[in-house]
């Protein structure tokens, strides 16, 4: 009999979470599993890449407690933020109005919840199933979610997945729940589906051979710090590069980043591309990839980067070691914008390095299609 499998996720946007669920979507054996996908907020970009045997649940939470619950959360953020107290929005919603969200009706052999916060804090406590598993694709930790107010819903987890090696540690260090417990499943990167993907038209604006293409991918949101990647585009104005500097994504951060390229006066340097479902002909067409994350759990689109070839620029956030050699097939700068910029000089002023970076990225073998979505399947279909 097929496994009847619950899936929940915040949504399915730009992030790197987001696309790696779309990618292994399309690897689950559903000759085995049966599958339900639950999407707190519909309409990104990455439901196109939705499987059509996989059901999309229309969870919306309606009617007076409802909406109780979201004043509840509204006047409880506020009072909480005027008084100075510092919590994960996750946590604060999830304390002051989790009650407000309906159970789910149906029982299911195994639910997933494919991110931390709300779809975890939910599928611990709102759906009856006889297995649960956690993932978790950022550094918790940095992030600011507590292990005191998290670990009593990871305690109700059979597994709890971080995404990367260091994200596997840290986890156990910071103690959000025990060791038995963990294990490491890394996010898929399907490098078929890239290099294809990579090759379809899109609008990429041809530009003269001696200006500087970078591109950026990823959520506009805070933990990915373009405001650096702002100020780094004015330090090489300053410096006389010639640049233009693509950011594909969108998200809360977008209207500040936006403002901060003209107050530097870099606005007619930085192109705000938007989210797209197809991200991969920008990678292709970049002369550089840069990535400024404050943290990651993982860093998916390093790894698409790579995957086509491209010399990448890096902050040092936790888990970038995981992927990159310094030097080897890629720089990795410190979080300010001088260090930023001086790496993105470095390569531009150097095609050699260029070419050895990027050959050195093509080189490497990445096979987690395979290796993680059949984990991924034995996991799911375990007894």
């Amino acid at each position: 009999m097929k496994k009847q499998v619950l899936i929940v996720i915040d949504s399915l946007g730009c992030g790197g979470a987001e696309k790696s669920l779309a990618a292994l979507l399309n690897r689950l054996d559903y000759s085995r599993m049966d599958v339900d996908l639950l999407v707190r907020s519909r309409g990104g970009v990455n439901e196109a890449h939705v499987p059509e045997c996989v059901r999309m649940l229309d969870y919306r939470p309606r009617g007076i407690k409802a909406r109780l619950g979201a004043a509840a959360y509204s006047i409880g953020f506020r009072l909480l933020d005027a008084a100075g107290v510092r919590r994960h929005r996750a946590e604060t919603l999830w304390a002051l109005a989790g009650w407000s969200f309906p159970r789910l009706r149906r029982h299911y052999d195994v639910a997933i919840a494919y991110q931390q916060g709300v779809p975890t804090f939910f599928a611990a406590t709102k759906v009856s199933a006889t297995r649960r598993l956690a993932w978790i694709n950022v550094d918790i930790a940095t992030a600011g979610y507590r292990p005191g107010f998290c670990g009593k819903y990871y305690d109700r987890y059979d597994k709890v997945v971080a995404v990367s090696r260091m994200l596997h540690e840290s986890i156990r260090v910071a103690g959000y729940t025990d060791s038995r417990r963990l294990t490491t499943i890394y996010d898929i990167v399907d490098t078929d589906e890239i290099r294809s993907l990579a090759c379809l038209p899109a609008k990429v604006r041809p530009l003269p051979a001696e200006v500087l293409r970078i591109v950026t991918v990823g959520r506009m949101e805070r933990q990915k710090n373009y405001i650096l990647a702002v100020e780094a585009a004015a330090e090489l104005k300053r410096r006389g590069v010639r640049f233009v500097w693509h950011f594909v994504g969108d998200g809360s951060e977008r209207p500040t980043v936006a403002a901060a390229a003209k107050r530097l006066g870099v606005a007619d340097r930085i192109v705000f591309e938007g989210a797209r479902a197809n991200p991969y002909p920008w990678f292709a067409a970049a002369d550089i990839y840069v990535q400024t994350s404050s943290f990651e759990g993982f860093g998916l689109t390093l790894a698409e980067a790579r995957v086509l070839g491209k010399p990448v620029v890096t902050t040092d956030f936790g888990v970038a070691r995981d992927q990159i050699a310094d030097g080897h097939n890629g720089l990795i700068a410190q979080m300010t914008p001088a260090s930023v910029a001086d790496k993105i000089e470095a390569l531009a002023a150097d095609p050699e390095l260029r070419r050895h970076i990027a050959a050195n990225a093509a080189a490497e073998s990445n096979d987690t299609a395979m290796t993680e979505s059949r984990k991924v399947n034995q996991l799911i279909c375990e007894p």
